[in-house]
């Protein structure tokens, strides 16, 4: 009875993993993704170099991004009904647009002349699987753009020239240094962008100072075309891709459809806006309190089968003159640097469910600060499972117990069950009559496993979720704790952490089984398990597999123990 309870409990478990991605999809937690067969291959990284010429010889090579497609009509105009006339800029002489590279201890961006956009973005301590530098923008991406609406039409400054103060910009640990560029819009109208690096910090601050404008003028700073994969495959980056905007401390998300647009227009205080893939955000944070902004989601799940087409514009209407200001994040999803943001940029990093998010918070603080004094995470999450089994030691040592217990009254009930066969009520009064003579708990077996469950469902967002365990390395064949693990043989990539996990499982539940009618659930449950693990991140099998282990030691030292026991009660 005992040992069918604990193995429904432990299929309840595998049932909720199971559904959970029905759930999320359900719920809109989770968009779903295209066919991996119409993502195409990570795009290929520039080998790494020397940073600065590395930049360079990009944007030599790469083509001027083409003005962004003009936003779908509905747009943000002030009145769906009305007709938006889009016209070009009033001064756009041809020019021949200049590269600027801008290089920090962190990254390495690449900024055109024309239109004043982000171009290119390099994290510098961040690699692809094959140890090139990260690149954040995909190749036809344009960043920080400004379209201006006016009435009923809109002006395309992409393709204006803005003239920079500097070619190049270096920037130490702790400088702060600023690039300055002027676009000269005709009838007096002057734009100015000016950027400011922190050494320290990713992205920069973005203020834009407006001269000779008319109150009826929006301003409307836009990024097109999202964020590129960063994964080893698309597929792994592609569920968590995603336009998002944090407004009255809710996160909303685009519910993304072919050429949906959410527009988030007078929904209360916007705290940020951005664009993110499993590990990486773009965001942009208004830091002008009182000012009202306009926001607009965009999303094709693909754009023309290479990135998903992400966008989004936030928008503010301009004085006669006068300047704008926000912060622009350019980065990882890292809890460390997220939390420096007053904004609550953190936000970002979905930890689940209320409950384990602060579970999820709680346990990734404390494994960033044991891996101060313990440089590997693999050891860090065995040290984890061994002071989770101390902790729940007690109770499942009782439950131990009970299980012996029920095991030797078993004859008992079956003589009950006997007697009182035509009486159902009966039994069940007299089965709760003798636990309660016999102190046996029935449900004891479940209370260790439902304790877990929360830790358990934390691990599962932290290690899945989290870049910190990107591409951390634990031994042997574990070289990545974020994703399954895998060990070629013969050309065929075996997962080998879930299959210890099931021979632990099957050791443990044969350890414990006294009837032989349960067999086939005793060797039924591992093969589930298995099933259910197989694609989980080797982090999490590997804090199961310990806890296993340290459980089966736990029932051979109560064995031990009963034995010794044995003469002294006879």
């Amino acid at each position: 009875m005992e040992d069918k309870r604990t193995l429904l409990a432990f299929l309840f478990i595998g049932l909720i993993f199971l559904l959970l991605p029905y759930y999320n999809e359900w719920m809109g937690l989770n968009p779903e993704p295209k066919s991996p067969s119409q993502a195409p291959v990570q795009q290929k990284p520039v080998p790494e170099g020397d940073p600065v010429a590395e930049e360079l010889s990009k944007a030599e090579s790469t083509q001027d991004p083409e003005p962004a497609e003009q936003l779908h009509s509905e747009g943000p105009a002030p009145a769906k009904s009305q007709a938006i006339e889009r016209v070009e800029s009033a001064e756009n002489p041809s020019f021949t647009p200049e590269k600027i590279v801008v290089q920090t201890p962190l990254q390495s961006l690449v900024i055109s002349t024309k239109g004043g956009t982000i171009i290119s973005c390099k994290l510098s301590k961040y690699r692809y699987v094959d140890g090139s530098i990260i690149e954040l923008l995909p190749p036809t991406s344009s960043g920080l753009g400004i379209h201006l609406q006016r009435a009923n039409y809109r002006e395309d400054i992409s393709s204006a020239e803005f003239v920079a103060n500097q070619s190049s910009l270096q920037v130490g640990p702790s400088e702060e240094r600023s690039l300055i560029m002027v676009a000269q819009l005709g009838g007096g109208r002057r734009l100015e962008k000016v950027l400011t690096f922190n050494g320290d910090r990713y992205g920069f601050d973005l203020q834009v100072r407006h001269e000779g404008f008319d109150d009826d003028t929006e301003a409307i700073l836009t990024w097109e075309n999202g964020i590129a994969f960063t994964e080893r495959e698309p597929e792994i980056d592609l569920p968590e891709m995603r336009a998002f905007a944090y407004i009255n401390e809710e996160r909303v998300e685009l519910k993304v459809d072919d050429g949906e647009t959410d527009e988030l227009e007078d929904k209360g205080l916007l705290k940020w806006v951005g664009i993110r893939n499993k590990y990486f955000l773009i965001s942009c944070v208004p830091t002008d309190r009182e000012q009202r902004s306009r926001v607009v989601l965009q999303g094709n799940h693909l754009l023309s089968g290479v990135e998903p087409d992400y966008s989004f514009q936030i928008g503010r209407r301009l004085e006669r003159s006068g300047s704008w200001h926000n912060t622009i994040y350019l980065g990882p999803l890292n809890y460390d640097e997220l939390i420096g943001y007053e904004a609550e940029l953190e936000q970002a990093i979905d930890f689940g469910w209320p409950i384990v998010s602060q579970i999820s918070r709680f346990l990734l603080i404390l494994f960033i600060a044991t891996y101060q004094y313990i440089p590997n995470y693999g050891w860090i999450i065995v040290l984890f499972a061994v002071a989770i089994k101390i902790i729940v030691y007690p109770l499942t040592h009782k439950t131990y117990e009970s299980a012996a217990k029920m095991q030797e009254i078993q004859p008992k009930i079956s003589a009950l069950r006997d007697k009182y066969k035509n009486d159902n009520q009966r039994l069940s009064r007299e089965t709760m009559k003798l636990y309660k003579e016999e102190g046996v708990n029935p449900l004891g077996g479940c209370l260790p496993l439902l304790l877990q469950m929360p830790i358990f469902i934390s691990l599962y967002n932290l290690f899945g979720k989290t870049i910190e365990l990107r591409q951390a390395p634990f031994t042997l064949w574990i070289q990545d704790l974020s994703l399954p693990d895998e060990l070629l043989i013969g050309g065929f990539g075996l997962h080998v952490l879930p299959l210890l996990m099931a021979v632990s499982m099957l050791i443990q539940q044969k350890m414990t089984m006294k009837d032989p009618k349960q067999a086939v659930l005793v060797y039924m449950m591992p093969a589930v398990m298995i099933f259910i693990f197989w694609s989980m991140s080797s982090g999490l099998v590997l804090y199961w597999t310990t806890f296993n282990v340290l459980t089966i030691g736990q029932q051979l030292l109560v064995n031990h123990f009963k034995k010794e026991a044995a003469p002294s009660s006879t």
